[in-house]
């Protein structure tokens, strides 16, 4: 396997990881934000975010980023429209996260609970919940081109 293999076969694994990670968030994780008392809210969402870098975050902008990667370093039996649609998966949740989540979670963070910034977290999550799914479906697509045997 060259480099080009690896690298699909990690975005394949890092895509279907998220996609495990944005469906907890958005089914387990964001709901129970409005089930924090308004006093310990600050605190509650605070150690939050302390503790996401390591399994959110950093999985999450790297499969945000990689799809870019596979564009130029795709498989060569990969078709360029998989890696360019999996690319703007990545970048629609990228704008996402940047644009609409992280801004809500700083208020919440500063602010406190509210209500209203809970739900918008949750509804304004849904695109990129789906950016996700789409992006795991695009890079096993991808990994099915890239390792079918050759006629």
């Amino acid at each position: 396997m060259d480099f080009s293999h690896w690298l699909l076969l990690f975005c394949t694994l890092l895509a279907f990881y998220n996609l495990g990670i944005i469906w907890f968030g958005q089914i387990v994780v964001y709901p129970l934000f409005a089930k924090v008392g308004a006093e310990e809210y600050i605190t509650y969402h605070t150690f939050y975010s302390s503790q996401i870098p390591l399994p959110v975050i950093l999985p999450g902008f790297a499969h945000f980023l990689l799809p870019i990667a596979l564009i130029f370093y795709r498989p060569e039996p990969v078709s360029l429209g998989l890696a360019l649609a999996n690319a703007a998966c990545g970048l629609l949740s990228l704008v996402v996260t940047v644009a609409l989540e992280i801004p809500r979670h700083n208020r919440l963070e500063k602010g406190g609970k509210q209500e209203d910034v809970i739900r918008e977290l949750i509804r304004y999550n849904w695109p990129r919940t789906f950016s996700i799914m789409g992006s795991a479906f695009l890079t096993l697509m991808m990994l099915m081109q890239a390792f079918s045997p050759t006629i």
